[in-house]
């Protein structure tokens, strides 16, 4: 388990190949893209996914209260952040500076 501290936010990003066009097609053909570098490079500019975990003091040096909450599906800067796997359930997460959230997607 990843337990978030400071001004950190852990985020689930999506999976390249469930939101790229390209990879949805090639998956719906029934192509499989090998993993590579590139495709390594590629995930890492996935910019958005949902909000898992949330510092104690995000967002304090703003001055305000907590503009998202856990289960947000937010945008975040691109190639911003941290990869980490976590090592209990060997899934993969971004850790972001707070100031990396761009925006909120609501309904």
């Amino acid at each position: 388990m990843i337990e978030t501290v400071l001004h950190r936010i852990l985020v689930k990003a999506d999976k390249l190949e469930e939101t790229d066009k390209t990879y949805v097609k090639a998956k719906a053909l029934g192509l499989h893209i090998p993993e590579m570098d590139d495709r390594k490079r590629a995930q890492a500019g996935v910019d958005k996914g949902v909000v898992v975990s949330i510092g104690p003091t995000a967002f304090r040096d703003f001055g305000a209260e907590s503009p998202i909450k856990v289960g947000d599906y937010i945008a975040y800067a691109r190639f911003a952040g941290k990869v980490l796997t976590d090592p209990a359930t060997e899934e993969d997460f971004v850790i972001l500076n707070d100031e990396d959230v761009v925006c909120i997607f609501k309904d």
